[in-house]
């Protein structure tokens, strides 16, 4: 049961941040906080041993540096260089080229479509919820991809499959 908990909590946030961002371009520093203190208890819940957590948070840590390079060179905003490195830590050093790939190809198919849309649509086609992030920009919400990045790794992320053998969804 705490599995499940724990599993659909981490893709609730990623859910939650994708469409805090669409509609605000911010994603909240809570999440990327609670993304970091969880991932503790989940992996003590499925018996990773501390090695193994310490190189999860290393993951984090190193993919936190790149972003902040990310962020200093405006490339990132400051939510999405928090979100995806404490994501990052769930997904795991084993996993975290088919997590940056999957964020690379989403981000980068995200930002045409959007560059698209300010460009060929007409304002009063986009709805309101959208205006923040497609009419106004400048920036993409970049939470959209950090989430689809890690659907897109989860096969390959062995805490995240042991977690989701855990939760007994797969039966």
């Amino acid at each position: 049961m705490l599995a499940t908990i724990l599993l659909l909590a981490f893709l609730a946030g990623l859910l939650f941040a994708a469409v805090n961002d669409v509609r605000t371009m911010t994603i909240p520093n809570w999440l990327s906080i609670a993304y970091t203190v969880l991932f503790l208890p989940a992996a003590l819940y499925v018996g990773l041993d501390w090695q193994g957590i310490g190189m999860h948070y290393l993951a984090g840590l190193i993919g936190l540096l790149v972003c902040f390079a990310l962020f200093s060179v405006r490339i990132f905003g400051g939510g999405d260089a928090k979100l995806l490195p404490a994501v990052l830590i769930w997904i795991g050093p084993g996993a975290w080229m088919p997590y940056v790939y999957g964020v690379a190809l989403a981000g980068g198919l995200l930002a045409l479509l959007i560059l698209m849309s300010r460009r060929l649509l007409p304002q009063t086609a986009i709805p309101g919820f959208l205006h923040r992030s497609v009419v106004v920009g400048p920036g993409i919400p970049y939470a959209i991809a950090i989430g689809l990045g890690a659907v897109w790794s989860l096969p390959a992320s062995q805490f995240l499959q042991t977690l989701f053998l855990a939760s007994g969804l797969t039966h």
